[in-house]
C-alpha cells in the first residue's frame, strides 16, 4: 500500500501567494491565460493586484513582499541560487491569496529557477511550458504519489526516469558519455481535494509527466504551528521541494546552500507569523471563534517556540553562535565547513590571538586591539551586527578579521592549515554586511603586493579607491584604499 503523505504534504499543507511570473511582486497576476486557465481564476483573484494598490496603508518589505514585522530578508540568499532542476509550482487560486502563511513565494526568493503558475486548470500555456523544457533536454516530473510513481529513494529511481522517459535511448546516451540528466519538477499547491481536481481538469499533467515521490517522513513540520496538517508526517510545499531537489542533485554542490537558506526562511516565516497572531488575538480578544481550536494551536506553537529556543542555530552537522549580539548572514552561515563556528571577538585572549598573527604588532598593539574588540561588542549590542570576528576549530581561533579605530577593515587571517576553505571569505563578506547593516562606511587598505587580499577583495566586489595609482616597490609600498561597491 502506497503511503498518502504526499498528498497531504503537497495538498493540506500547501501554501499561497504566488508571485506567477513576476520578478519582482508576490501579488501580481499572471497575464490573461488561454482556455480553461485564466478562465477559472476567481474575479476577486483576478483583480488581487488592484485591490491592494488602492491599499496604500499596509507596507510591505520592497524585497521579499511581507510587512515588516515579518520581513525574511535576513534569511534569504543575497543572490537567488541556481539549481539544474526547474521548479514550476502551480497554485489553486484560494491558496494564492493566503498571502502571510504562503510558503511558495519563498521558493522563488531562493530558487533562480523556479515560477509560478495559477489556476484551477492548465492546458495550453502549461504544455507549450512542459513542451519547452523537453526540448532544453528535461525530463518533466510530477511530485504526485500513486501506485505508478517512482520512489526517488530507490537506488535505481534516476536510471527509472531514464528509461520511462528516452525508452531504448538512454541506454546509448548513456554510454556515448550525454551529461546527466535535468529535471522539470511540477508540484501541486492547493488542498486534497483542490489538487484532485487541478490533475483532473488538466490531463496535460499526466500525459506529459513521470509521477514521483518519496518516502514518509517522521519529523513534525514547523509548518504545523501556524497551518493544522492532517497528520505528524505532512509536510509544507517548501519542505517537499527542498527534499525532492535533494533527491534529484545529490552531488550538486549548491545543494546544500539552497536547503538552508529554504529551511531557515520557513523557520522564520513560521516564528513571524506566530508572534503577529499572538499579538493580535491580545488586540482583539473578542476575534476567538473556536476555543478548542485555539488551545490547539497554541500547543503546537509552544511546541515549536520551545524547540526553536536554543542559542545555537544548526546547520547539518556545523554550529553557528547566532546570539541577540550576532547576528550573523545567512549566506556565510550556509558557507561554513562542518567543525567550524563563526563568533564575535571577545575578551583578552581573543585580542592576543589576533595580536599574535598580526605583522605590524608593536608595545602598545595588544591593548589597541583589545580596545577595539570592547568598543566593537558595544555597537554590537546595539545593533546586532559584529565586525570583529572570529572562526573557531575545536575550540580554538583559527582565523578573524578586525574593524580599525579609523573604520577600515584588517587583520584578516587565516591560520595556514585552514586555508583554502574559504574561510578568509566568509569573514570579510560577514563583516562587509554588518557594516551595511550598521549604515557605517566600508573601506579597507591593502599593502602593494599583496596579490591574495586584492584577489579576493576584488572577488567579493571591492575596489581600489584610486585604480590609477602608481604601485610601490621595496620600502616604497604604500596602502591603499579599497572601497565595497557591492
Amino acid at each position: 500500500m502506497f503511503a498518502a503523505w504526499l498528498f497531504f504534504s503537497l495538498l493540506s499543507t500547501s501554501t499561497s501567494t504566488c508571485n506567477a511570473f513576476s520578478a519582482t511582486s508576490s501579488y501580481n497576476i499572471p497575464p490573461t491565460q488561454t482556455g480553461k486557465t485564466s478562465s477559472t481564476i476567481s474575479p476577486k483573484t483576478r483583480h488581487i493586484g488592484q485591490f491592494i494598490e488602492h491599499n496604500e496603508a499596509r507596507e510591505y518589505c520592497s524585497e521579499c513582499n511581507r510587512p515588516p514585522t515579518q520581513c525574511l530578508c535576513d534569511y534569504l540568499p543575497t543572490t537567488k541560487i541556481s539549481l539544474e532542476t526547474q521548479v514550476l509550482v502551480l497554485q489553486h487560486p484560494v491558496e494564492f491569496r493566503r498571502k502571510t502563511v504562503s510558503t511558495v513565494p519563498v521558493l522563488k526568493l531562493v530558487l533562480k529557477n523556479c515560477q509560478v503558475m495559477v489556476g484551477r486548470s492548465f492546458d495550453v500555456q502549461l504544455e507549450s511550458f512542459i513542451d519547452n523544457a523537453c526540448y532544453e533536454g528535461r525530463i518533466p516530473l510530477l511530485l504526485f504519489p500513486g501506485p505508478n510513481a517512482i520512489t526517488l529513494e530507490d537506488s535505481d529511481a534516476m536510471e527509472q526516469l531514464g528509461y520511462a522517459h528516452y525508452g531504448k535511448d538512454f541506454d546509448e546516451r548513456n554510454g556515448n558519455g550525454v551529461e546527466k540528466s535535468k529535471y522539470l519538477l511540477i508540484i501541486v499547491d492547493g488542498t486534497w481535494t483542490q489538487a484532485k481536481r487541478m490533475l483532473r481538469y488538466s490531463p496535460v499533467l499526466l500525459d506529459k509527466c513521470h509521477t514521483i515521490q518519496f518516502t514518509g517522513t517522521t519529523d513534525r513540520s514547523i509548518y504545523d504551528s501556524i497551518r493544522k496538517q492532517p497528520d505528524f508526517f505532512c509536510l509544507s510545499t517548501l519542505e517537499s521541494c527542498a527534499r525532492t531537489l535533494k533527491l534529484l542533485e545529490p552531488d550538486n554542490p549548491f545543494m546544500k546552500k539552497a536547503k538552508y537558506h529554504l529551511e531557515e526562511s520557513l523557520k522564520a516565516l513560521v516564528l513571524t507569523q506566530m508572534k503577529h497572531e499572538q499579538k493580535h488575538l491580545e488586540e482583539y480578544p473578542d476575534s476567538i471563534r473556536n476555543v478548542s481550536k485555539l488551545e490547539a494551536k497554541r500547543k503546537r506553537q509552544h511546541q515549536t517556540s520551545k524547540a526553536q529556543s536554543k542559542v545555537v542555530v544548526e546547520s547539518g552537522e556545523k554550529n553557528v553562535i547566532n546570539t541577540p549580539k550576532n547576528k550573523f548572514s545567512s549566506d556565510v552561515i550556509a558557507d561554513l565547513h562542518d567543525g567550524y563556528e563563526l563568533r564575535g571577538l571577545e575578551g583578552p585572549s581573543d585580542a592576543e590571538y589576533v595580536n599574535s598573527r598580526w605583522p605590524y604588532q608593536s608595545k602598545k598593539s595588544l591593548k589597541m586591539i583589545e580596545r577595539q574588540i570592547n568598543a566593537d561588542n558595544v555597537n554590537a549590542t546595539r545593533t546586532g551586527f559584529s565586525t570583529c570576528l572570529g572562526i573557531e576549530y575545536s575550540g580554538e581561533l583559527v582565523a578573524c578579521i578586525l574593524r580599525h579605530r579609523n573604520g577600515s577593515l584588517g587583520i584578516l587571517h587565516v591560520d595556514n592549515e585552514h586555508r583554502r576553505l574559504g574561510l578568509g571569505e566568509i569573514l570579510l563578506n560577514q563583516a562587509t554586511v554588518a557594516l551595511k547593516r550598521r549604515d557605517e562606511p566600508v573601506f579597507a587598505f591593502i599593502v602593494d603586493g599583496n596579490n591574495a587580499s586584492e584577489a579576493l577583495f576584488t572577488k567579493l566586489g571591492w575596489v581600489k579607491a584610486d585604480p590609477f595609482a602608481k604601485k610601490g616597490t621595496g620600502k616604497r609600498k604604500a596602502k591603499r584604499m579599497w572601497n565595497y561597491n557591492g
